[in-house]
């Protein structure tokens, strides 16, 4: 093992503990009635009526005035991302270790990843080296932040909660208002 992936393996465990699956689901509950209810009324897309109860649940809970569940999380990115305006061209900041979902959605809006220092304490972006690293390469112009050495506009930064850990929200939101920036969390 390199020693840079034993570093990452170093700092996934301090945060995960030794073991963190990525995809070995905990199914326990009525959660197999539910599902079996969705498969014998032929409700297994992304409508139905466990759908709209999610859906009315979550906005009482948060008070948003609409809810929209998506079919897995890359398709949630990528609406966050249209509805933050990231267009064609356009350059989105995202942290390196992340999963590649992540650079997926921003792919999908036509626009480039910007990969960013992830942070050994957290895992998710590194707002003293984001911030650092914005201080080089931006410039502000009248159509908003621009990477002056590829000329796209930086539209968004995608700040990844790695592993459910919370990166540095606070921080990552001063840089967003500093440099204009829309900040969509993973």
């Amino acid at each position: 093992m390199s020693p840079l992936a034993e570093q990452i393996t170093a700092a996934v465990s301090a945060v995960a503990g030794s073991d963190a699956p990525l995809h070995a689901p905990e199914i326990g509950g009525n959660e197999w009635a539910y599902v079996k209810e969705c498969l014998d009324t032929e409700w297994v897309s992304t409508v139905g009526a466990y759908v709209d109860r999610f859906e009315a649940e979550l906005a009482a809970f948060t008070g948003a005035k609409y809810v929209v569940a998506t079919i897995n999380g890359t398709a949630a990115l990528h609406a966050a991302m249209v509805l933050a305006g990231v267009e064609a061209g356009d350059e989105v900041i995202v942290p390196a270790l992340t999963f590649i979902a992540t650079a997926n959605a921003v792919a999908y809006c036509g626009a480039t990843p910007h990969f960013a220092d992830a942070d050994e304490r957290t895992l998710g972006l590194d707002p003293a080296k984001l911030d650092a690293h914005l201080s080089e390469v931006a410039k502000m112009t009248a159509t908003g932040c621009i990477n002056k050495n590829s000329g796209r506009k930086i539209a968004a930064i995608v700040c990844v909660h790695t592993f459910g850990h919370a990166a540095d929200l606070d921080e990552l939101a001063k840089l967003c208002d500093h440099y204009g920036l829309t900040l969509i969390e993973d």
